[in-house]
């Protein structure tokens, strides 16, 4: 049995529509440190950093399930896109604060009906409820991976966000593939990751 040449041709085709993009060199990689609340980490370069909601965020629309109370105190966003060919528009690193709150309303902002629970994470030593929520309309347009814990008399949050539009039939682009999806939230775990907190703010 011969090989279809075009069979061939469409796979490289999709491979080179797959491809990614490299990695912009600026802004470069930097600290950001919450002082109040004893909170760092990592931005990796090509994010950009604000501490303002509504200048590159929507806070309430991501985090669907954080309180009214909840403060946004810094996010990160992706500057470029990786995968230029897909549905992906864009990736946010929240961390907030709710204050004045008991360890049960804390836990419910990852593990309410709404968000899935996916168990526990931990985060510098700390254990953190660990939840996720996705939602969108025709198709899924936003997925957020919630974690939350108390320390001290606040609930510390962060919230890992991929956006999306909807593809094939709605839009004509390519729908962002399942590996694409991984490799951004790969590129946020590394944030998550380098999160460290400040002995001297709260007992862990």
């Amino acid at each position: 049995m011969q090989n279809n040449p075009f069979t061939g041709a469409l796979s490289t085709l999709e491979m080179r529509a797959q491809a990614t993009v490299p990695d912009p060199t600026t802004p470069p990689s930097r600290e950001f440190h919450d002082e109040h609340y004893g909170v760092s980490f990592t931005v990796p370069v090509a994010w950009e950093l604000t501490r303002k909601d509504s200048s590159v965020s929507t806070f309430n629309l991501d985090a669907r399930s954080a309180l009214r109370s909840t403060r946004m105190r810094a996010v990160a966003t992706i500057d470029f896109n990786p995968h230029p060919t897909s549905t992906f528009s864009g990736a946010l690193f929240y961390f907030s604060v709710t204050p004045d709150i008991s360890a049960a309303q804390c836990s419910t902002q990852a593990t309410k009906l709404s968000p899935r629970r996916n168990g526990t994470a931990t985060i510098d030593g700390v254990t953190f409820e660990h939840g996720y929520d996705q939602h969108g309309v025709i198709c899924t347009e936003a997925r957020d991976e919630i974690f939350t814990a108390m320390r001290g008399n606040a609930c510390y949050r962060f919230d890992m966000v991929i956006n999306t539009y909807c593809g094939g039939d709605v839009s004509g682009v390519r729908d962002i593939t399942p590996d694409e999806l991984n490799s951004v939230r790969n590129r946020m775990k590394a944030i998550l990751d380098s999160v460290r907190f400040d002995a001297d703010r709260a007992s862990r």
